[in-house]
């Protein structure tokens, strides 16, 4: 079968190229296999473009990713507060449509693996055989490893080959070094190291993650009049099974949430970690404890088992982060249960209601909550009408073959109106989890802000990214230079120096490659200075400080003095 699989997997990937048109085509393959070899963290479209490295200077590795708790970490998002024994996942893949797997393509990882994940490295030589975007996603991780004080660490390699149909034993005898390599690096490490023929990608691709999950109940539920309500208590052990992966890892598909919505060692949460550590046989843990809520597609009650239909844990993040960290300790083993609604409800609406009533006690707003707000839902009706499809819920759109420019997550809008009206550049290349904080995202996600804003916003900052990506001059720094030129374009188009909302709605045009073209220059000297001044090597972290967005907003008001509107 492994000649039909490499014909059946070129189709697969033919297929997969219209939804990731704009990307070149190893860059393609690289979305493809992540696409499917990640399957079990969920990752949206974005986690997975964040992770694609491929190109010059990149150290034969394709793509870098990295997982706390099931959650993908694609900004410098502060992680300590997760405290010890998080788990944490760093992944890399090579991914070649060749018809052999190289031993040099292994040898190369040995290499530079070692050298990249060494808390002692030299940046500034790192730079010379590296790009960009592999050390600072190699730093992110070394940054991540420390602040999680003492966390679970795995380490994973796969080489994939499209048009592969074995291993060599030479190949595979090279990766047991790599594997050596890696526990050298982290003597507590987890490594595994895989080579993906095609028989091996196809099957992934092929596979389907379950819709479907049964819960365990101690007793018969109780049930509502309205159909589909149910309420019931879970022994603490199933209830852990229950959010579980295969893998044992914490199951991140069950949780519209993200990495910062986990508020780690918090009073609360010390609360509940030490109910769960004191024995106490006289007390349920359910007495004390506000329980878990449950949103399901359906729900098929027989007797104490509930199968659910597309689950999702809408309220009680912080109980199940603290139960699966129990559960892991050793010696677990006891029958108090937890607390447990269930909810059939298909409806979006119905969910988000659900959503916002469950959480209204809540000091913090998760993003699974913040995608209820009426704005988000305004924002995309809107955006439909522009023919985009916005994603205000974690992989909403995942698997129904939407191009990726017609796709728009939150994450991206919020990004585009930090750049184009908030004028913090720095903030949305650094920091793009921070949206959802108090201080940034009403600013953001105004009602008050014409609904036509968000379409301008998304649409200038694309077309900026366009133009970037259009030569080969400018192609290398796009991802450092696209936030703080979408700035500079706003000022140029509106006329303003702070220009309002409603002024960036009337903005009908999109920036000329005239304009963008005059622009580029102030954009790159002003970054050339901040890095001789701050004494960097790499345009990445002068893209994240505040000095040189402050620098250019003086360059743009002297852009604006000098020049005519055009």
């Amino acid at each position: 079968m492994g000649a039909n699989d490499v014909i059946l997997l070129g189709d697969m990937v033919e297929r997969s190229r219209a939804e990731t048109a704009g990307l070149d085509a190893a860059a393609q393959e690289a979305y493809f296999v992540s696409k499917h070899l990640l399957r079990e963290y969920r990752p949206t479209h974005d986690d997975l473009l964040a992770g694609i490295v491929d190109g010059g200077n990149d150290g034969g590795i394709d793509t870098i990713s990295i997982f706390v708790n099931g959650y993908c970490v694609r900004d410098d998002t502060d992680l300590g507060k997760l405290g010890r024994n998080a788990q944490l996942d760093l992944v890399f893949t090579q991914v070649k449509n060749t018809k052999g797997f190289s031993e040099n393509a292994v040898e190369k990882m040995i290499v530079h693996i070692p050298e990249l994940l060494n808390f002692d490295r030299d940046e500034a030589a790192l730079s010379k055989r590296f790009n960009g975007r592999v050390i600072e996603i190699t730093r992110r991780f070394l940054v991540a490893y420390r602040d999680l004080d003492m966390p679970n660490l795995s380490i994973y390699c796969a080489f994939a080959s499209l048009r592969a149909v074995e291993v060599h034993a030479n190949t595979v005898a090279k990766g047991e070094l790599l594997s050596a390599a890696l526990v050298d690096c982290f003597g507590s490490c987890i490594p595994q190291v895989s080579f993906l023929d095609a028989t091996a990608v196809a099957g992934m691709a092929r596979e389907r993650p379950p819709t479907s999950r049964e819960l365990a109940l101690a007793e018969n539920p109780i049930s509502t009049d309205t159909a589909g309500g149910y309420i019931g208590v879970v022994k603490l052990d199933e209830y852990q099974r229950f959010i579980t992966d295969s893998s044992g890892k914490l199951d991140a598909s069950l949780f519209e949430a993200n990495v910062r919505d986990y508020e780690g060692e918090t009073g609360v949460n010390r609360s509940i970690q030490a109910t769960l550590t004191k024995e106490d046989k006289g007390v349920d843990f359910w007495w004390l404890n506000n329980g878990v809520t449950i949103v399901a597609d359906k729900v098929q009650p027989a007797s104490k088992l509930l199968e659910l239909e597309s689950p999702q844990i809408v309220n009680g993040l912080q109980t199940s982060h603290e139960i699966f960290k129990r559960g892991r300790a050793e010696g677990f083993s006891e029958n108090r249960s937890v607390l447990v609604k269930v909810i059939q409800a298909a409806d979006d609406r119905v969910k988000d209601r659900i959503i916002q009533a469950t959480n209204s006690q809540t000091t913090l707003g998760t993003s699974a909550l913040r995608a209820t707000d009426l704005v988000q839902r305004r924002i995309e009706e809107h955006l439909r009408t522009q023919g985009l499809y916005y994603e205000r819920r974690k992989n909403f759109y995942h698997n129904r073959n939407i191009p990726l420019t017609k796709l728009v997550s939150i994450d991206q809008m919020g990004q585009a109106v930090m750049s184009t009206l908030v004028q913090v550049p720095h903030i949305a290349r650094g920091e793009v989890s921070a949206i959802f904080s108090e201080e940034i995202y009403p600013v953001v996600f105004s009602e008050a802000h014409p609904i036509q804003m968000y379409s301008v916003a998304i649409t200038l900052q694309r077309r900026v990214e366009e133009f970037l990506h259009s030569s080969t001059d400018t192609r290398g720094d796009a991802e450092n230079f696209v936030f703080h030129l979408a700035m500079l374009a706003t000022v140029a188009l509106t006329r303003k120096m702070n220009p309002k909302s409603a002024d960036l709605a009337e903005s009908l045009q999109t920036p000329s490659d005239r304009m963008l073209r005059e622009l580029l220059p102030l954009v790159r000297e002003e970054f050339a200075y901040v890095a001789e001044r701050r004494g960097e090597v790499l345009f990445e972290r002068v893209a994240k400080d505040a000095l040189t967005s402050k620098r250019l907003q003086e360059r743009a008001q002297r852009y604006l003095l000098g020049s005519a509107r055009r």
